[in-house]
């Protein structure tokens, strides 16, 4: 396994936090990622220190306080934010999403027992080295994603890990571990307490995620326990991972209104419903030859996209007016279909042709 080598100002932070007494550790994802080897996108750290007493180490720093009730505060570095976190341990969940409360530890393999999946609860220290006392290492080998405990208490305590199970299947290419595909798929039913928001957040990381094809080949229960919506679910793999293209690959096969209506529970900001189902719209007039990305591509022109405009039909002797509007469209339309070319040419001759 690779060498962990944190940044500079995260050593730092440990250190700071160590010579005042407080046991800190790198945490999580950042110490996952680093094994991979992957660039992680953030170091988060774990301390025994409470989140007053970790301001109270930095007095130079802006400190916010991000989520200080749950131990954590940001610290707003030079080189960017940092979050730092209390060892915790979880009390009580509810509504099978968060925990009524939770208790400061000082203890690091308490907090770690808490954490969703094994390849999550690992923790790195400079000089201590690596800790990992659920075998979350071995599971990097294997590419397994496997529960931290029992499956099935994971998932009843936080119905959004069954969804960022397949969603880390995605993004890192890993197999959910027999046992807790199985508790994942008995606890499907739970998956509508969460909200619409979360389920849009996770979905759509998934989605974009480099292995997305392949999650939603394997994992299709899920993703329909999710999207009840669908009846089935076609691969956005050969569309690039951005949002737009990718949820309307996923879509494609909706009618507008009802993709606008899933969308809307999802709680999509309007401008992307609008772009997605615009797409959706606009995909069955697209030349059918084409790969499904040159479709939605072609699907996603509109009408500031023509080669003409409004000016260049008066020119040619239409009138201002609802019949103006109509021209556009149905070179537009003429354009989508392949029936058109999006030339200037090729578009004032046909709409001079059928003034």
């Amino acid at each position: 396994m690779p060498k962990i080598s944190p940044p500079g100002h995260i050593l730092e932070i440990i250190s700071r936090l160590e010579s005042r007494g407080f046991e800190t550790w790198c945490a999580g994802g950042c110490v996952r990622d680093a094994l991979l080897p992957r660039e992680p996108s953030d170091w988060d750290i774990a301390t025994a220190a409470l989140p007053q007493e970790t301001a109270a180490c930095f007095p130079g720093l802006r400190v916010l306080e991000t989520g200080a009730a749950h131990g954590t505060v940001t610290l707003i570095t030079p080189k960017g934010p940092v979050e730092v976190t209390t060892l915790r341990v979880d009390g009580e969940y509810t509504g099978h999403r968060r925990p009524i409360g939770v208790s400061f530890s000082r203890n690091i393999k308490e907090d770690l027992a808490r954490r969703d999946f094994t390849v999550n609860a690992l923790a790195y220290h400079p000089e201590r080295g690596l800790l990992d006392p659920f075998g979350g290492q071995e599971d990097l080998h294997r590419g397994l994603l496997r529960c931290v405990g029992d499956p099935m208490r994971r998932f009843d305590e936080d119905a959004l890990r069954i969804l960022r199970a397949a969603r880390f299947s995605a993004a890192l290419g890993f197999e959910i571990e027999k046992g807790t595909l199985s508790a994942a798929l008995d606890s499907l039913g739970l998956i509508k307490s969460l909200s619409g928001e979360r389920v849009r957040q996770e979905l759509t990381k998934l989605l974009c995620a480099p292995g997305a094809g392949t999650a939603l080949e394997r994992y299709p229960r899920i993703i329909l326990a999710a999207l009840p919506e669908l009846s089935s679910l076609p691969s956005p793999q050969e569309v690039p991972p951005e949002l737009v293209p990718r949820w309307a690959a996923l879509l494609r096969d909706c009618a507008p209104d009802s993709a606008r209506g899933l969308l809307r529970r999802l709680r999509f900001p309007n401008r992307e419903i609008s772009e997605i189902t615009r797409l959706i719209k606009q995909l069955p007039l697209t030349p059918q030859g084409l790969s499904l990305w040159k479709r939605l591509e072609t699907a996603g022109l509109t009408l500031k996209d023509l080669a003409v405009s409004g000016g260049d039909l008066i020119s040619l002797g239409y009138s201002p007016g609802p019949g103006l509007g109509a021209a556009l469209e149905g070179l537009l339309r003429g354009v989508l279909s392949g029936e058109l070319q999006n030339s200037r040419e090729a578009l004032l001759s046909h709409a001079a042709k059928n003034m």
